[in-house]
């Protein structure tokens, strides 16, 4: 019996069972390598093993099956049943009970739970149609045995495979796959299908489980041909025969294709034919590459000899400059001996002076002494001058004080009463006035002070003016700067666009692209960026630019290697300080999908909607850095604020930009900086037009600041000389103040007159006198003091005169010397030039020499460098007459000559590589005709054999269960047999009820209902027979069977049971089966009495009251 697979369609890999290859005696490894005589034998020994009542001898020795058999099941809500568990002996199983009590829902249970279709049942056509009336879902649940060396996954699920399955109204169903210690292991359909195919249980198959529909349908069915068809199942030839048909198809399909490739070889082959012919004639053009490449040998040796001829020169302009090294060696030592006789000459000089400043240095110290003996006497003579002053101005006073004593005691003595009352009040009017007078002076000062603070304010705001206009002058000038150099750049971008972004980016870019040509860089970088994107509505120039910022000036590159190599040309070219930005980026061909993720909106579109980008690794960079999908372009400002912050936000939206460049958030607000756009204008000379008004609007700000500055300088000017005046007004009216006050507190001071007493005056006159008499005496000693000291004085003068000559006398002869020693600094500070001068042309001739070098070594390295050129092109040197110019003219002429050639017949190399493909592709569809061919060959023969094995397989097993039949029917005395006819697929069954009776039945209508019901079973013994399930169910076999009949078929049954105890047998009967005789292999359970109401069904053994005893 074949192993059910399912639906296999391989060509080359029928599914049959270890057990029906060995009997077909067919090797999947390799089919043709057994001979004919061996498959005979084989043939021969598998029919002579159909006698045999048991397949393997390993089986009869087993006491029971370890893997494959049902263990144990449980129903919930399933059909009838709330609840149903019980467990399944290894080998015989009754489930007893009466009609309606559940026994056919434990077989569908068990046809549901591993996987089988409600269709298969014949109890319901959906599967939720088995949930129990008023319940949700149902669930079934089975334990497989799996023990042995040919266990599944045992490391995995243990000692059993647990199934289970749930079903739900809504027509859905889930599976469950755990071990045997409950852990889920997987929830997959495959998984279960993976299980039954190892375990070969065929839930499909209507031999391995036999419901009462099959077996009614069955026992009733008078068509040969539908019990050929039910053999067909049984065995599982019907999948084979289904895999060969598909196989079969294959191969139609397979002959349709060599048909059509068949059909294109005289089209191909002619294609080919013209194209080796255009091949052909290109021979011609080869006599002119030829040429071009021998030009090119010429071309190189040539510019290598004129390289040589430039030498040359080079070599004698060295030796010349070389000559006249030595000329300039003379020279610069002719200077130094200049200098050091000069310096001689000063050192001379010097030293003679040296002498004459010892000499007076000799002096110094008598000169000195001299000079302060002088000024000693000198003070001595001043301080008596003094004090003869100061006595003669004491006797002065104080004879003038005794005259005014005098005159007092005169007028003491003359006078009468005087009105001192008309005195009084004069002084307190003069007082009065003068407190007038000092108000208006206090006042006079309160308001120059607040003009003084006036006019300092006013210098104040003035610089503080002056300091703003002079900072909106510096901003006017960078701007003008700024606006000049842009000027410059869109004047120089009318013929080339890129110079909008500086005057050196057409020169980055085109390095960047003689990089790339050079293989420098992975990927090309990209950039400016704004250079390679485009707007679809130029009002939006100005928000695109906000948006992306500085992004538009910026480079991306597609890695770190192509960064390093981007910044290296950028040093070169970059002037400092506007270096482009670089971002690392990884380049993708394909442009995004960004349909998921991108702002949605009816009225406002996307940056990238407003964007026109060839390019589509340029618009994955800004979706990447900046998610311009992301990014509404909204004109108005209103409309902007009111989409972003009054209503909720587009989904995927967060920011938003005006025409103004304004950039919204749902929470705020930025005003852009700028008004207008840099980069993405399309008029230029309006942009042009733009900056000059805008240059000459700055020259004219310029100008009224300048004006400002001036007039401001002036008041400041203006109003510190008031400052200045009025603070010098200030301190005047601060004097009078002061005078006035100092005169009120004189007039206050004044005291009353008090009687004057003439005797104190009197005494007073005779103490001037003896005062007037001492001080004369004084006078006479120091006049005679004064006149010894002028003659100190004048012996002390004629010394200092006489030492003071003799030093002056040495300065004087110094005089000359010093003028010869200015000579001297002279005479060497030339001479210091002079040998500097000749230096410093030594040094400009070795360095010229050295320059002169340095061209000569390059030349000549330049030389090497095409020599070296030239001899990969041509090793052998050439003698070249003619110049590279005219080679080089030559081999244009030739080129231009094979382009046309080309033009006319074709490029050389297109057409090369067409014919190669052409021929190519007609040798390739050739092989695949011959390799289908071999191909359909060796399928025909593996078919053939394939159908052969089918045939002597689908013969033993007709023999296998034929025999099997017979001896079935030979236990109660009946004749007959099975009789096929595999021609038209009929099966006959012809029975005989008693051996004696030499008359056959031939028609199974004949027989009564119990012998055919015997008849059947034995068929159904027979077909169990020759299949490999681990497991058999029939579903009320005995119905139509009479006591004798079915004692018979029972005893039959137990007897195969027993012969096959590593078969399990699940037999459900609504007969009593007290009467079976009860052994260890045999467990029957049964099923109590229809209650609808019952929840939980109960269920008894019948038997022995435990497992152990029933066992023994």
């Amino acid at each position: 019996m074949v192993k059910r697979k399912g639906s296999n369609t391989e060509m080359d890999q029928p599914s049959t069972s270890k057990r029906a290859r060995a009997q077909s005696g067919h090797h999947e490894e390799d089919p043709e390598v057994e001979e004919e005589e061996e498959e005979e034998e084989e043939g021969e020994e598998d029919v002579m093993n159909l006698t045999q009542g048991d397949p393997s001898l390993t089986h009869g020795q087993m006491k029971e099956a370890e893997y494959g058999i049902i263990e144990a099941i449980s129903l919930k809500n399933f059909m009838c049943h709330s609840r149903l568990e019980f467990k399944f002996g290894p080998n015989v199983n009754f489930v007893v009970g009466k009609n309606g009590s559940g026994k056919s829902a434990v077989l569908t249970g068990l046809v549901v739970g591993l996987g089988g279709k409600a269709t298969i049942t014949d109890r319901g056509k959906s599967i939720k149609s088995f949930i129990k009336h008023g319940q949700n879902a149902a669930e079934v649940a089975i334990r497989i045995r799996n023990r042995g060396i040919e266990a599944y996954k045992p490391d995995e699920y243990g000692d059993a495979v647990i199934v289970e399955r749930r079903l739900t109204q809504d027509g859905s169903t889930s599976y469950r796959l755990k071990s045997i210690k409950g852990k889920t292991i997987s929830t997959k359909r495959e998984e279960l299908s993976h299980v039954l195919d190892h375990f070969n249980i065929q839930v499909d198959n209507p031999v391995s489980i036999l419901n009462q529909d099959t077996s009614r349908n069955f026992l009733h069915s008078r068509n040969a041909s539908d019990k050929y068809k039910f053999f067909l199942k049984a065995t599982q030839l019907e999948q084979m025969s289904s895999d060969y048909s598909t196989i079969q198809d294959q191969r139609e399909e397979i002959q349709a294709t060599l048909s059509t490739k068949e059909e294109t070889v005289p089209q191909l082959e002619k294609i080919v034919s013209e194209k080796e012919q255009r091949f052909k004639d290109l021979a011609t053009l080869q006599e002119l590459e030829k040429k071009v490449e021998g030009l090119k040998n010429m071309y190189a040796w040539a510019q290598v000899h004129e390289l040589e001829k430039q030498l040359e020169p080079l070599a004698k302009a060295i030796k010349q400059e070389e000559a006249r090294t030595p000329k300039y060696h003379q020279k610069v030592e002719e200077s130094m001996k200049k200098v050091e006789a000069a310096e001689a000459k000063h050192q001379d000089i010097q030293q003679k002076l040296q002498e004459l400043a010892d000499k007076v240095q000799a002096l110094n110290p008598q000169h000195e002494e001299a000079k302060a003996n002088l000024k000693t006497k000198k003070e001595a003579c001043k301080k008596t001058q003094a004090e003869h002053r100061k006595v003669l101005s004491q006797l002065k006073t104080t004879k003038r004080d005794r005259e005014q004593v005098m005159e007092r005691i005169d007028e003491m003595k003359n006078s009468v009463e005087q009105d001192y009352e008309a005195e009084r009040r004069a002084r307190e009017e003069q007082i009065q006035t003068l407190q007038e007078e000092l108000v208006k002076l206090q006042a006079q000062q309160t308001t120059t002070d607040h003009q003084i603070d006036q006019f300092a304010q006013a210098v104040t705001h003035s610089k503080e003016q002056l300091y703003s206009l002079k900072r909106d002058e510096q901003d006017i000038q960078n701007n003008t700067r700024q606006l000049q150099r842009r000027l410059q750049d869109l004047q120089s971008s009318r013929n080339n666009s890129l110079k909008r972004f500086g005057s050196f980016m057409p020169d980055l870019v085109r390095q960047i692209n003689q990089a790339y040509q050079q293989n420098r860089f992975h990927q090309k970088p990209r950039g400016p960026l704004g250079s390679c994107i485009s707007l679809r509505d130029q009002e939006l120039a100005l928000a695109v630019e906000s948006c992306l910022k500085n992004l538009m000036f910026a480079f991306c590159a597609n890695d770190h290697h192509d960064e390093k190599v981007l910044e290296r040309i950028m040093q070169r070219v970059c002037p400092e300080g506007r270096r482009p930005a670089i971002i690392i980026s990884r380049f993708h061909e394909r442009p995004y999908d960004v349909s998921a993720n991108r702002v949605q909106h009816n009225e406002y579109p996307s940056v990238l909607d407003v964007l026109e980008i060839e390019d589509p690794v340029v618009s994955n960079f800004l979706i990447d850095q900046r998610k311009i999908e992301c990014v509404l372009m909204i004109k108005d400002n209103k409309e902007a604020r009111q989409v972003m912050q009054l209503q909720r936000p587009p989904r995927n939206c967060n920011e938003a930009f005006t025409a103004m460049g304004d950039q919204v958030y749902t929470n705020r607000y930025y005003s852009s900086n700028t008004d207008k756009s840099s980069y993405l204008r399309v008029s230029i000379e309006e942009e042009v037009q733009e900056t000059q008004q805008t240059l000459q609007r700055l020259q004219g700000e310029s100008s009224a600041i300048r004006q400002q500055l001036a007039e401001l300088e002036q008041d400041i000017r203006r109003n510190q000389q008031e400052q200045r005046r009025h603070q010098t007004q200030k301190m005047k009216t601060q004097e009078s103040i002061n005078k006035i006050q100092y005169e009120i507190r004189d007039l206050q001071s004044v005291e009353e007159p008090t009687p004057v007493d003439v005797s104190t005056l009197e005494e007073e006159v005779a103490m001037y006198d003896e005062q007037i008499k001492s001080l004369e005496e004084k006078i006479q000693t120091i006049e005679t003091d004064f006149n010894a000291q002028k003659e100190d004085l004048a012996e002390a003068e004629e010394a200092y005169h006489q030492i003071d000559q003799q030093i002056r006398e040495l300065a004087d002869s110094a005089d000359p010397l010093k003028d010869d020693l200015g000579r001297a600094d002279i005479e060497i500070s030339q001479a210091k030039q002079h040998r500097k001068h000749y230096e410093q042309k030594h040094k400009e001739h070795l360095k010229k020499i050295a320059d002169m070098q340095k061209d000569h070594d390059k030349h000549a390295k330049k030389v090497e460098e095409e020599t070296g050129k030239a001899l990969q092109i041509c090793p052998e040197r050439m003698k070249v007459r003619r110049t590279a110019k005219n080679i080089e003219n030559e081999i244009v002429q030739i080129n231009k000559r094979i382009a046309q050639e080309e033009v006319k017949r074709g490029n050389r190399e297109e057409v090369t590589r067409d014919y190669y493909e052409s021929r190519e592709q007609f040798w390739t569809i050739k092989e695949q005709i011959k390799d289908l061919k071999r191909f359909i060959k060796i399928l025909d023969d593996i078919m053939w054999q394939r159908q052969q094995l089918y045939k002597d397989f689908r013969r033993m097993l007709a023999l296998r269960s034929n025999h099997f039949f017979i001896n079935m029917l030979h236990q109660r005395g009946f004749a007959g047999k099975l009789k096929f006819d595999h021609r038209v697929r009929t099966l006959a069954l012809e029975v005989m009820p008693s051996e004696s009776n030499k008359q056959t039945t031939k028609d199974m209508r004949a027989l009564s209902g119990g012998e055919r019901s015997f008849s059947t079973v034995c068929f159904i013994l027979a077909l169990w027979d020759a299949m490999e399930s681990p497991f058999r169910c029939l579903d009320e076999f005995d119905v139509f069977m009479d006591m004798v009949n079915r004692r018979i078929s029972m005893d039959m049954m137990m007897k195969v049971a027993h012969d096959h105890r590593y078969r399990q047998f699940i037999f459900l009967t609504p007969q009593d089966m007290s009467s079976l005789n009860h052994s260890s292999i045999v467990r029957m359970w049964r099923m109590p009495d229809p209650d609808r109401g019952q929840g939980v069904l109960p269920f008894e053994r019948r038997g022995e009251d435990d497992e152990d005893n029933g066992r023994k």
